[in-house]
């Protein structure tokens, strides 16, 4: 689908991620992962044809599942909870002897905290390929140019867009609206007391849901600004959001 079209994480995601939840059991973040790993393949294509060597779709021989934070926690026992398409799993880690084994200075380390990671099936056995990533010192983190600021874009269709291509879609809230405005039309169109009562109820459960929405929505930006190790999340201009969105709650 994205093969020829497009290659950065922000175009593959919106063209692709509701194919991949029609079409697979995957959850909203495992198919949003999924997407940005079809991303990774096709930009490694791009790169090689740069330097001249023939290049092929890219297609996965090995069954592969990526992993970030939100679908995956790494304790200190040494075991991981995975999120799976039914539930989550906690199993152990087999690591080899310290002494044998480098994995365990990253592990250890409140140098180091866990990222994108890889989980692949081979030969009947799962392995776990876990990314690391390190803390940035104070010098490292003072201004944009070191990557420390967060973007984020809002919109419509999706609720917002991060600088790191995560996309929080806006098309549920869109549809639940639609349908509040349904409601609210006929109980102003019937008139009566008890329409009156129903509809003050109607706009305090709507009321309600948007302010759940954006809440969810915030603690996953700040989720994404943590992970990305940003001491800054940068809006757009939000002078003329009310007129995007029709919006007329308050903050």
């Amino acid at each position: 689908m994205a093969w020829s079209k497009c290659n950065a994480k922000s175009d593959v995601q919106p063209l692709a991620y509701d194919d991949v939840r029609e079409q697979t059991d995957l959850g909203s973040q495992h198919a949003i992962l999924a997407t940005h790993q079809a991303a990774q393949a096709i930009t490694g294509c791009i790169e090689r044809r740069s330097n001249g060597k023939k290049v092929s779709k890219p297609t996965f021989t090995a069954p592969t599942v990526k992993y970030d934070t939100r679908t995956m926690t790494l304790f200190d026992d040494y075991t991981v909870s995975l999120s799976t398409t039914k539930s989550r799993i906690r199993c152990s880690l087999a690591l080899p002897d310290a002494d044998d084994g480098y994995q365990r200075q990253y592990l250890d380390s409140e140098q180091w905290s866990v990222t994108e990671s890889t989980l692949t099936a081979r030969d009947g056995d799962y392995f776990l390929h876990i990314g690391f990533r390190r803390h940035k010192t104070d010098a490292e983190r003072n201004t944009a140019e070191d990557g420390t600021v967060l973007g984020i874009d809002l919109g419509i269709e999706n609720l917002a867009v991060t600088s790191t291509a995560y996309f929080f879609s806006g098309r549920e809230l869109t549809h639940d609206l639609r349908e509040f405005e349904k409601v609210r039309a006929g109980l102003q169109q019937t008139g009566t007391r008890s329409a009156h009562r129903t509809l003050e109820q109607s706009s305090g459960r709507e009321l309600r849901y948007i302010r759940d929405v954006l809440h969810r929505a915030s603690n996953a930006i700040v989720d994404e600004a943590l992970r990305y190790d940003c001491d800054i999340i940068a809006f757009e201009n939000l002078t003329d959001i009310r007129e995007q969105t029709g919006a007329s709650w308050g903050a």
